[in-house]
């Protein structure tokens, strides 16, 4: 599935008009070289735009590469075939999380497996520790019943 806001459009127009919305709204370049030549320091009024040190000689071939796909005969192959490739990459990342949930699912399963071998330890160690508490106590009520027997 193409991100693009026009159906008829694809990825690489789609970008060369984000690009051109971005460069109008832009101030023009003779205005900075005009405050440059006055000893004004040119401000960056959006530092947050990648424009401060652009070179648009890759806009250019890219422009100039868009324009001869368009023209050429194969041009709908070509944006069909990277449509194609944008849903087979799709794909693979479906995939990859659906593998990922799978991992999260077994180790979820492997941790409720320790929890309840470790309770199953717990329950018999308490029991094993109740039995002998519970001998440990015969033993010492029949020494106390010899005692009180030995003594009278």
């Amino acid at each position: 599935m193409l991100f693009c806001r026009n159906p008829r459009w694809g990825t690489a127009q789609y970008a060369l008009a984000i690009v051109h919305r971005q460069l109008q709204s832009q101030p023009l370049a003779a205005t900075a070289d005009n405050e440059a030549s006055r000893g004004v320091r040119v401000r960056n009024h959006n530092p947050r735009t990648f424009l401060a040190g652009f070179d648009p000689q890759a806009l250019e071939k890219g422009a100039k590469a868009l324009g001869e796909i368009n023209s050429s005969s194969n041009a709908k192959k070509a944006f069909e075939l990277m449509k194609k490739q944008e849903e087979t990459r799709q794909a693979e990342v479906a995939a990859r999380a659906a593998e990922f949930k799978a991992m999260q699912a077994q180790a979820e399963t492997e941790r409720q497996r320790v929890i309840y071998d470790e309770q199953k330890k717990l329950t018999q160690h308490q029991a094993q520790t109740k039995s002998q508490m519970a001998r440990y106590e015969d033993e010492l009520a029949r020494k106390r019943m010899q005692a009180e027997n030995e003594y009278q």
